[in-house]
């Protein structure tokens, strides 16, 4: 048996379709094709003769000697093994074929690290979050990490099925963490010490630059690898764009609520700063709201002349000034003033 031999699922028109498939190398890149198609339920292939033992119908044996591929039911099994009752999964999983993965040889430090380097970045962040569970992967990604090397000979087709597959695992409250870390939103949010943390950014931003990033990738051709944006898009990424936009309305709730909180606070921020200001500058605070940038600056300058310490005024006063007015550009949306 090749051993680029793979389940696949595809979804089509509300109803999900199985296939044995197989990457090869063509073109210079790695391809699927199909090989056999298995229908909505592959288990009607399973056969139980009795007791705890099952194989697998011969019609797909004979199905793929058709295609050119030779292999065994001790080979098929490792495909089919989802769809095994899970009685007899339960008793013979210990020497079943899934449990015999053949163990590689662990790489020297510079080999491994250059392996990895080929492999593309998108795939490497999911798997390490799968691996791992945490978002803080900038470090992990430059560390040699061996279980990364199941990418290795894999259509982009091989790859997403075995990642879906591993995505199944993931519980409910990890869903926006594993996007974020996944599509790397946290390098949107570099300069912040949270940037590790979804939950402390605004949501509407995270949708932006997951959209900016969704988008990058279907412009990718290493990540594309020989497929249409159209067939990738469809196939496997438009699974995360319901991920992330149909995520637990309790999150969406958290954020709705998270921003209120912020909105309200920076709104109380803004009205001490222009109570403050406005009994400084000796202005109304209704006036000192419909005044724009140049009317501020301006009222700035002629207060700093008067306090400047060049000019003989007091230099704690001129410092409290500055900062004042530093607060209040801020709190308006405004770059801070700059000498």
């Amino acid at each position: 048996m090749g051993a680029n031999l793979y389940l696949a699922q595809q979804r089509r028109f509300g109803r999900v379709y199985y296939f044995i498939r197989e990457s090869v190398w063509e073109g210079g890149l790695w391809r699927s094709r199909d090989l056999v198609f298995l229908g909505e339920d592959p288990s009607r292939f399973i056969i139980y003769p009795g007791g705890n033992s099952f194989y697998i119908a011969e019609d797909i044996l004979e199905a793929l000697e058709r295609k050119g591929i030779k292999t065994d039911q001790w080979a098929l099994e490792k495909i089919f093994w989802r769809f095994v009752d899970p009685e007899i999964r339960r008793v013979v999983q210990d020497f079943s074929a899934h449990k015999s993965l053949p163990k590689r040889e662990r790489l020297p430090y510079e080999q491994q690290i250059k392996l990895q380097e080929g492999f593309h970045p998108f795939d490497k962040r999911r798997l390490i979050f799968l691996k791992f569970g945490s978002t803080h992967i900038e470090g992990l990604l430059r560390r040699p990490l061996p279980f990364l090397n199941i990418l290795q000979e894999k259509s982009r087709d091989e790859i997403e099925q075995l990642i879906m597959d591993m995505e199944t695992k993931l519980r409910p409250k990890e869903v926006l963490a594993y996007v974020y870390t996944a599509f790397g939103l946290a390098r949107h949010f570099a300069p912040r010490l949270t940037r590790f943390v979804p939950e402390a950014q605004m949501l509407a931003q995270i949708d932006q630059f997951f959209l900016q990033e969704l988008c990058s990738l279907l412009e990718d051709p290493s990540y594309l690898m020989g497929l249409s944006p159209h067939e990738v898009l469809r196939d496997y990424l438009s699974r995360y764009v319901i991920l992330h936009f149909d995520r637990l309305e309790a999150q969406r709730r958290f954020f709705s609520q998270h921003e209120a909180k912020l909105l309200r606070q920076k709104q109380a921020h803004l009205g001490d700063i222009i109570t403050k200001a406005a009994r400084y500058f000796g202005v109304s605070e209704q006036r000192l709201w419909r005044m724009g940038k140049e009317d501020i600056t301006r009222l700035f300058r002629q207060r700093a002349q008067e306090l400047h310490p060049d000019k003989g005024g007091d230099h704690e006063a001129f410092i409290r000034l500055r900062k004042l007015f530093e607060d209040l550009m801020a709190a308006r949306g405004w770059r801070r003033f700059k000498s």
